[in-house]
Parts: structure tokens; C-alpha cells; sequence
């Protein structure tokens, strides 16, 4: 996200006002998702749910970066505008499945201690290698592979038991 409006503005050469209309469509659409990937969720279950999350930001990240034309720019908008906040959401549900929901509170905490360890290396990576490479390309093609990789790890998550004492809510 923290190169979304750059990469369009300063490498593919659109105006402000075409990238941030963009961005718009991201943020319009963002309001939908965690409806639709709480669903996913819930009817997939929270490995599946999360592995399509993951690749689905992937592809969006992926057709960011190399499809360079107008309509690669809105198909990847609107694929991620959908997605955005797929996987906070899905955590969020997953913490109340693995913890129960008394604990649920602190399993959310601890997730998202993560998240903001992603949410501070990612743009200052992303930035050295725009930087080293003088395109955003590169950050885009990362973010992309680190989606994929999550779609593979969380094909690895474990059903919570609910026979377990801890899970009982």
C-alpha cells in the first residue's frame, strides 16, 4: 500500500488524480471484505480460507506490478480492494477458534504484534530495493512471492481441537 500511489504516479506516469482515484476504488471496495473473507472463513474453514486470502493477494500484487496497462491497474485494484483485509479478519476469527473466546482478546494481540513487524520492515524493504533498482516492480514481485509463500504455510495450520480445556470458551 505505501507505494501504490508512487509507483503509479512516478513510474507508470499517471496523474495524481488518476492514482488517487484508484486508491479510491481500493478503499470503496476495502469495506467489503472482511464481510466476504469472514465468509470464505467460516464456510472454507481458516486454513483454506486464509491459503485463498493469500493467493488472491498474491495475484493482485503480482498483476500490480507486471500488468501495465489501465485495465491490469483496476483488475489488481478491485482484486485487492476485496481483499485488503482479508487475513486480519481471518485471524481474528482464528484466534477466537484456537483460544477460545475468553482469550481470543490476547490471541488477537499476539497476532497482530506480527502484523506490525511485517507493516515495519515491509516499506522500509520494499523502499531499499526501489531504491537499489530504481522501479517498484521489485517490492511489488516480493509481496507477491511473500503472499504465495503464505498461502503454502497456511495450508500447514492445524484445526484446533475443541476437546482441548483451553479451547473452551
Amino acid at each position: 500500500m505505501t507505494f501504490f500511489a508512487a509507483y503509479l504516479i512516478k513510474e507508470i506516469g499517471l496523474s495524481q488524480a488518476q492514482a488517487g482515484g484508484l486508491w479510491a476504488l481500493v478503499g470503496g471496495l476495502s469495506i467489503f471484505c472482511g464481510i466476504i473473507w469472514g465468509g470464505v472463513s467460516d464456510l472454507l474453514g481458516r486454513k483454506y480460507g486464509a491459503a485463498l486470502a493469500y493467493l488472491t493477494l498474491g495475484v493482485a500484487y503480482g498483476v500490480f506490478a507486471m500488468g501495465k496497462s489501465p485495465t491490469g491497474f483496476y483488475v489488481s485494484a478491485v482484486i485487492f480492494g476485496l481483499t485488503a483485509w482479508s487475513i486480519p479478519t481471518i485471524m481474528a476469527a482464528a484466534a477466537g477458534d484456537y483460544v477460545g473466546s475468553k482469550l481470543a482478546p490476547a490471541g488477537l494481540g499476539f497476532i497482530t504484534l506480527f502484523f506490525g513487524v511485517g507493516q515495519a520492515l515491509g516499506p522500509a524493504l520494499g523502499g531499499y530495493l526501489a531504491d537499489i533498482t530504481q522501479s517498484f516492480v521489485g517490492p511489488f514481485l516480493l509481496a507477491s512471492g511473500v503472499s504465495l509463500l503464505g498461502t503454502i504455510s497456511s495450508l500447514y495450520l492445524k484445526s484446533p481441537k475443541k476437546d482441548e480445556g483451553f479451547l473452551m470458551s
